[in-house]
């Protein structure tokens, strides 16, 4: 992945997160208090998905999912989630966006955000 294309990826996790910020404090959500939150990935693999899994282990995530997904066009993408007690606003903050962000492209993968349950 490209310097280029990682900043593409960046300003779209900025846009998101505000928005996402947005709407949870509209519900009713303290966004400096710690939650459950997951982070999502997308690799092309299952072994990239299976190294980017450990590496987030080895940052102590939780590894919730790796599993295989099939695309509209017949590929297959895996997804991979990860769990950890973080505030909202520490998880849309543009440190948290741009480490995952590099982290997944070391592993030809995407990171495609993050959530929480209300």
């Amino acid at each position: 992945m490209t310097e280029a294309e990682i900043k593409g990826i960046l300003r779209g996790h900025e846009d998101r997160n505000q928005e996402l910020l947005g709407t949870l404090s509209t519900k009713g959500v303290a966004l400096d208090k710690r939650r459950s939150v997951e982070h999502h990935f997308w690799a092309n693999s299952q072994r990239e998905a299976a190294l980017l899994a450990k590496e987030l282990y080895d940052r102590s995530f939780l590894v919730l999912a790796i599993s295989p997904v099939n695309t509209e066009d017949g590929s297959k993408l895996w997804n991979v989630e990860a769990g950890a007690e973080q505030t909202p606003s520490v998880a849309a903050s543009r440190e948290i966006s741009e480490d995952l962000t590099r982290l997944a492209a070391r592993f030809d993968a995407v990171y495609d955000g993050w959530g929480t349950s209300i």
